[in-house]
């Protein structure tokens, strides 16, 4: 497979991991644990940086500079030594272990010999001296000769393009494990909450409560007021319920949050007034906080709406 869509599948991959870290429900449990979400966000991080080195190493021309040469190579084999390692923590934050492949070990060893320890390197007990032939350096690879104690010398031929190729497809092979384990934990999360709708915690009778709030207001009626704060103490209760509800499914946003807070706030002051504990509300402070919880609720109703459809889909 070409190289250009390898990069295309691992976005992919990076574009259905980011949207689940983000989604509300899952990004309340990973904050909780910082030193996880950082590691999280800086291995996806470093895979998506890795990506553009490695795309642009395909699409550009190979430098004539030597200097450049060894910059341009150099910059390749560590790139894929940091994406190994970009992957490996990935998974290791979602609690997934990937066993790394040989292939991948292959790779490792050649970065490290070729420009992490070319100097002195210990391998199985031997002593390794290495050096990239410069004269064989161009953008499909290079040699690499090995100097050893018990022989003369080795030399390894390093293909570039072939050695991206596989180590692009095993970072697919993994970023796919762990797609699939956070889109199962999603499945299982809506499976568990589908045939229980938000929307059903706003009973039918809503329209009544609100009626009956208002008649208490604008009513001389003592058994009126007592009326109407009863179903004002009832519609508190729901949404109270709807809170907690939220709450349960990790859909608590802040956003939701700070809303539902001022219109905790409304109801309470409507409270007040029905019940007398506040002098300085008038009829019509009240039935401005009645107005506001009656308009209100309908974009609270929506956001039940918008929860359910997601969790059915």
């Amino acid at each position: 497979m070409e190289i250009e869509s390898l990069i295309q599948q691992i976005g992919e991959l990076d574009e259905a991991v980011r949207k689940h870290i983000n989604t509300h429900r899952y990004q309340v449990d990973l904050l909780k644990d910082s030193s996880n979400w950082n590691q999280i966000c800086s291995s996806l991080d470093v895979i998506g940086d890795t990506i553009y080195a490695i795309g642009s190493y395909e699409a550009a021309d190979f430098p004539k500079d030597y200097g450049l040469q060894y910059i341009y190579t150099y910059g390749l084999l560590q790139a894929l030594f940091l994406q190994q390692d970009a992957i490996r923590h990935l998974s290791e934050a979602f609690g997934i272990e990937l066993a790394s492949s040989q292939i991948l070990l292959d790779i490792r060893g050649i970065r490290n010999a070729s420009i992490g320890h070319p100097t002195k390197q210990k391998q199985k007990g031997t002593r390794f001296y290495n050096h990239i032939s410069r004269v064989s350096m161009s953008k499909a690879g290079f040699d690499l000769l090995r100097y050893s104690e018990p022989r003369e010398y080795d030399m390894v031929n390093v293909d570039i393009p072939t050695m991206v190729r596989e180590q692009l497809s095993e970072i697919i092979t993994g970023y796919t494990e762990i797609a699939n384990k956070l889109s199962e934990a999603d499945r299982m999360h809506k499976e568990k909450y589908k045939d229980s709708l938000l929307q059903d915690v706003f009973p039918s009778a809503m329209g009544y409560f609100f009626e009956k709030i208002g008649q208490g207001i604008w009513s001389r009626s003592s058994g009126d007021r007592a009326f109407g704060q009863s179903n004002l103490r009832m519609l508190k209760e729901t949404y109270e319920k709807f809170e907690t509800t939220l709450n349960e499914r990790n859909e608590l946003s802040e956003y939701t949050e700070f809303d539902l807070g001022e219109y905790f706030h409304a109801v309470k002051r409507l409270d007040e007034y029905l019940s007398g504990d506040n002098d300085l509300l008038n009829e019509i402070d009240a039935r401005i906080y009645w107005t506001y919880l009656r308009n209100e609720h309908s974009s609270f109703v929506q956001i039940a709406k918008e929860i359910d459809e997601h969790y059915q889909s």
